[in-house]
Formats: structure tokens, C-alpha cells, sequence
């Protein structure tokens, strides 16, 4: 089990969805990085996880707890 947890994660802005069914995760005291081209979504991966954009579908788990 991951210290922190994105799974199965859709939403974006407004009526568009960015994100579909992304699953990320880190483990406690780990360094990781999301690489991609622009426009690929990592942001607005971010932004999910850290609660700064509502997904429709999915969950954030923070040591064990559902914190969506």
C-alpha cells in the first residue's frame, strides 16, 4: 500500500474531463516525478490529489485514509 494514493481518478475543468481513470501513487519518503509533453495532464494530476480540483470518480488515500 502506498503512503499516498491517487487511484482511478477522472475530472477536469468545467465540462471537460482531463484526467481519465489515473492512477498514481508514492510511497512515504520517496521522491517521484510525473514526466510528460505538455497538455499530458500532470497538473491537473496534481491539483487532484492535493484536493485543489473536484474528480468525479476515483479516490485520494493519505496513509490509509480516504482524504477525496
Amino acid at each position: 500500500m502506498n503512503f499516498l494514493t491517487g487511484k482511478n481518478m477522472t475530472g477536469g475543468y468545467g465540462g471537460a474531463d482531463i484526467l481519465h481513470d489515473c492512477t498514481i501513487g508514492v510511497e512515504k519518503g520517496e521522491i517521484a516525478v510525473i514526466v510528460g509533453p505538455n497538455g499530458a495532464g500532470k497538473s491537473t494530476a496534481m491539483k487532484a490529489v492535493f484536493g485543489m480540483l473536484q474528480i468525479h470518480t476515483g479516490q485520494v488515500m493519505l496513509d490509509g485514509n480516504d482524504i477525496t
